[in-house]
């Protein structure tokens, strides 16, 4: 579907909109449950320990665009080609929040990383690849701004 400045702007909305949700319940669950820490990190994502140099690209870059490609486009886009959008929803989203799970984050972000994978895979459905590029870079933009915090 075409993008112009007002699906744009909704997009990037999108993708604020979960980092900050994320953000804010992340952060209330580690206030308030000492478990939560080892449940959201896990063994540590390999990045966290990078310097920003390489972290702020990996962030903005690499992960969006090897994730969409991954979830959204293959997995996702298979299910929307037979006319099985909104299993392709669930299934991308699950995949979704498996990688970040094997990749060392604990069970707690990948049960959040299944709820923005869900909002991911609505903007894909709507406005295919570079929607969800949009959106998940919005996403990891505001990451971004709080490691320069």
């Amino acid at each position: 579907m075409y993008m112009n400045l007002r699906s744009v702007l909704f997009i990037i909305t999108a993708g604020i909109f979960c980092y900050l949700v994320n953000y804010t319940f992340l952060n209330f669950m580690i206030t308030n449950y000492s478990w939560a820490w080892g449940a959201i990190f896990g063994k540590g994502s390999w990045w966290l320990n990078q310097p920003l140099y390489v972290r702020i690209p990996y962030v903005l870059l690499v992960a969006p665009i090897y994730e969409e490609l991954i979830h959204r486009r293959l997995v996702m886009h298979f299910f929307v080609a037979r006319g099985e959008t909104e299993l392709g929803l669930l299934i991308s989203s699950a995949t979704f929040a498996l990688h970040h799970f094997i990749f060392g984050w604990g069970w707690l972000k990948a049960i959040d990383m299944f709820f923005v994978g869900l909002v991911f895979g609505a903007v894909y459905a709507e406005y295919r690849l570079a929607g969800s590029w949009l959106c998940h870079t919005a996403n990891n933009g505001m990451a971004a701004v709080f490691m320069l915090a």
